[in-house]
């Protein structure tokens, strides 16, 4: 699901976009984009990616280097709106982002592995050689990682409209008070929560007045101010535990770009079994516990007080590695299990394990790209990415049909429902009686495909 925030009043302006690289990052963000009506160009030297694209997406590509300039050029990167460089080698990233500059790219953008290049004067020296904005996916993906450790009764939890209201994500357990309830029973208004779409079986459903929650199912729902936390919790079947240790396994860069935001909140203990790679930690973060042994080592975890944790970070180089810990860390009681799962062919099925958090900084950096591309060059205020359904906030304008009946009137097309509104500032949830006024921003789910449609309804 992803979401995005929409003024109709701007339009996605029509833009040409080139991105260099055929991995994970440079494929969901040409798919994000083709979404968009843009004309979006994919260069680079794995063919069957590329064939794959443009046999299924509205997109062109083209097979070359990305660090020649004459492939940049064939590829429509001398002349366009913005050049994202997102190969796996940061310094073909720069490289190509250079080139691109230099051959007359309006913008130009680049992934990095060096967190010193977000300093200031680097951001400076490298935007006076072409690369215009630099993206690090590990702060990224710190972040995320630091927000779900605020709140680990959730899956995911994202601000909208400045925070006036909020998406969340939870699992609910067997025995949940609201498991077996239909959603025409459920009070909204009580618990200031609307339940905007299920998980079940792999499928994203938009859940109707008839339907109900099973326990086993992940769910999203909109917040509006004044919801009790305490009693959404109570819920949903979670518990509330706070998170004071936190044990992390791996000692590389997403670690350390981590352990600088949450040192000071939590006390933290780092197990790696590199000698280099823990000596480099314990000098660059003080305050830290360093452990020189293999996170697997269930004799290892207890010496190192696992029992005495409250979360659980899996974030080694190995997906594989990641999901074992993580197993063996809940199996040895800890009640909260956050790992980083890089391999896509893991992503589904991570989530059916027993893990809270599944961390992918793949995904995580096309979307972060995609939200700088609509905050930055297309005046579109917010972008994030969830997973298989759409979650656009629309701005309502003069005369649009939505505006002329309340919510239960409209027809509304396809599978869809409205979440939540915000009416001269201040947030609230939609109830069929709710009458929609220009200027409202409109918060509404709907499966992918279906947004287009919707979108006629605020025109």
């Amino acid at each position: 699901m992803y979401f995005c925030s929409r003024n109709l009043e701007t339009l996605l302006a029509f833009m040409k976009i080139v991105i260099a690289g055929t991995g994970d990052t440079a494929v969901h963000l040409a798919k994000m984009l083709s979404r968009e009506n843009q004309d979006v160009v994919v260069l680079g030297d794995d063919r069957s990616v590329l064939q794959e694209l443009d046999g299924r997406y509205n997109l062109l590509t083209y097979q070359g280097n990305p660090v020649t300039p004459s492939h940049i050029r064939a590829a429509g990167g001398g002349g366009c709106d913005l050049f994202i460089a997102v190969t796996p080698c940061e310094n073909h990233n720069l490289i190509s982002a250079e080139l691109a500059k230099w051959l007359g790219a309006s913008r130009t953008m680049a992934r990095i592995d060096n967190d010193e290049l977000l300093h200031e004067d680097a951001r400076r020296h490298m935007a006076s050689l072409g690369v215009d904005e630099l993206v690090y996916p590990e702060r990224l993906a710190s972040h995320e990682i630091r927000r779900a450790l605020r709140h680990p009764w959730l899956r995911a939890l994202y601000p909208l409209h400045d925070g006036a209201i909020s998406v969340g994500s939870v699992r609910i357990p067997h025995r949940a008070p609201i498991a077996g309830l239909r959603l025409s029973d459920f009070d909204k208004t009580r618990y200031q929560m609307h339940i905007c779409a299920i998980k079940r079986d792999g499928e994203i459903l938009i859940p109707g007045g008839a339907d109900s929650i099973e326990a086993g199912d992940r769910i999203y729902f909109t917040t509006a101010p004044g919801a009790d936390e305490q009693a959404l919790m109570r819920l949903f079947g979670r518990q509330a535990h706070d998170i004071h240790n936190v044990m992390i396994c791996g000692a590389g860069k997403m670690t350390r770009s981590l352990v600088e935001l949450i040192h000071n909140d939590y006390k933290v203990t780092v197990i790696d079994p590199d000698r280099e790679r823990c000596d480099r930690m314990a000098s660059a973060c003080s305050g830290v516990t360093v452990v020189c042994a293999d996170p697997r080592d269930v004799d290892v975890l207890r010496e190192e007080g696992i029992k005495h944790c409250d979360a659980f970070i899996a974030l080694s180089d190995s997906s594989e590695k990641n999901i074992v810990s993580s197993l063996v860390a809940r199996t040895l009681g800890v009640p909260y299990t956050v790992a980083q799962i890089e391999d896509i062919q893991y992503f589904a099925q991570a989530d059916d394990l027993n893990i809270d958090v599944v961390i992918n900084k793949k995904l995580r950096t096309s979307s972060a790209i995609y939200q700088m591309l609509l905050d930055s060059y297309i005046h579109s205020p917010r972008c994030l990415a969830f997973e298989d359904a759409e979650v656009a906030e629309i701005v309502a304008r003069e005369k649009s049909p939505i505006t002329r009946k309340v919510v239960k009137e409209l027809r509304l097309a396809g599978p869809m429902t409205i979440a939540a509104v915000v009416q001269n500032g201040v947030a609230s949830l939609v109830s069929g009686d709710t009458l929609i006024q220009p200027g409202d921003h409109v918060v509404v789910f709907c499966l992918h495909g279906h947004l287009k449609y919707i979108e006629r309804l605020f025109l």
